[in-house]
């Protein structure tokens, strides 16, 4: 399980080759997401996506059905070959789309005969020993029904691929209780693949627990980001963008076990609470040398190392003990139903929320709500823990690989 592959996006790869060559030698995966769902989404095609070496030209409108066939003469699946085998990833995701989209309801057969095609394009381009994984991108309520996991599951079993890259439309680090428990029962109707599965977009305590009880073989996110997938506004043409809109994301932080992020301003209020700074803050020094003023220094590489120090302490249990150790006393579960509950008990300087433009009474709520939800969760997981045995199905491992195409020498073709 630890943090030995970095999923490239096509859009981005030519800005990542110093990350991708340090992954590499370090013998690492690299594996390279073709953006294939976004690409075909009204929404998303004109974003960030748009530079893609397959997109179409500004104002062509999104790719569609026609675009992934084999014989297409826009040469989709040909480009995503190329580009696998000259760049020497370890991997590719498989063309796929959101099979909840409303505007073509038959995206699954495409993406099948395009699995297909982008195995023969890679044998025919030298790439063959780049392995293909699927994303399986879903609605929660079709993965959710027995009889369409069967005929995901069928089709999945005759196409040439190692892993399910799992995203499920809807589903973050937010997930509730019954989301989860949901999740945990619909995603063991996968092993009967054989394959492993990985929560692609699936964060905080939800992706961990699933690692935990046996789930799931990996979960793969960013830092800080890419911990909930949803679709809300993939249909919908993107709203344009003011000329004087500031670019990037509001940077948002974790606080310690509490399993959820907040804004500078809305820590810098909690932390004006006794013991706030405390509570709130990293206690970890190898993580955060000064604490909290660390912490809130350095946001993203604090939420990079407690997120590896989590799964690494995961790890170092054997398998059939891990839903024990997740929650025991000492364990991810029970630490963020104790720091939920012991900020929901903070009282805010009024004083710097007025300063920071924060509502304190808005923001305890948030927190209060946030508490009671861990704590259904915590008592939903020791639930399944009690019921079940230790014959479940538990998902396969996800080796390393070692395969992918080699980098031509200098000179050489």
């Amino acid at each position: 399980m630890p943090a030995r592959r970095l999923v490239v996006e096509a859009s981005r790869l030519r800005h990542q080759q110093e990350l991708i060559a340090a992954v590499r030698d370090a013998g690492g995966e690299i594996v390279l997401d073709t953006e294939a769902a976004e690409l075909a989404s009204v929404g998303r095609h004109s974003g960030r996506v748009r530079t893609a070496p397959w997109a179409l030209p500004e104002g062509a409108g999104p790719l569609g059905p026609d675009h992934f066939r084999a014989d297409a003469k826009s040469d989709v699946i040909g480009q995503i070959a190329r580009l696998a085998v000259s760049s020497g990833v370890t991997a590719v995701l498989s063309p796929a789309h959101h099979l909840g989209d409303p505007a073509f309801r038959d995206w699954f057969s495409v993406d099948r005969d395009a699995c297909l095609a982008l195995r023969r394009a890679l044998d025919r381009e030298g790439g063959q020993g780049i392995a293909i994984d699927y994303p399986l991108i879903v609605p929660n309520a079709v993965l959710n029904q027995p009889n369409q996991r069967g005929i995901l599951v069928a089709t999945l079993a005759a196409l040439p691929i190692d892993y399910v890259w799992l995203r499920v439309a809807g589903l973050g680090a937010d997930a509730g209780p019954l989301q989860l428990s949901r999740y945990l029962s619909a995603v063991a109707g996968l092993h009967n693949l054989g394959k492993p599965v990985i929560a692609d977009q699936l964060g905080g305590l939800p992706g961990q627990a699933a690692l935990a009880f046996g789930g799931v073989s990996g979960i793969a996110q960013g830092i800080g980001e890419r911990e909930r997938f949803d679709t809300g506004d993939w249909h919908k043409p993107a709203k344009p963008r003011p000329d004087d809109a500031k670019f990037g994301r509001a940077v948002r932080l974790s606080i310690p076990g509490l399993n959820r992020t907040l804004t500078r301003s809305e820590l810098d209020v909690l932390a004006s609470a006794k013991n706030g700074r405390r509570i709130c803050g990293c206690a970890d020094r190898a993580c955060c040398k000064h604490g909290y003023d660390s912490m809130v220094a350095d946001p993203r590489g604090h939420a990079a190392r407690q997120f590896f120090n989590s799964i690494a302490k995961l790890e170092a249990v054997p398998d059939l003990r891990r839903e024990t150790y997740f929650l025991s006393h000492d364990g991810p579960m029970a630490k963020a139903d104790r720091t939920a509950r012991e900020i929901k008990a903070l009282r805010p300087d009024a004083a710097e929320a007025a300063r920071h433009n924060i509502d304190p009474e808005a923001l305890m709520k948030r927190l209060a709500e946030h508490s009671r939800t861990t704590e259904k969760i915590r008592t939903t997981l020791e639930t399944i823990h009690e019921t079940r045995g230790n014959d479940v199905p538990r998902a396969r491992v996800a080796a390393l690989r070692s395969g992918g195409a080699p980098k031509a020498a200098k000179g050489q073709p």
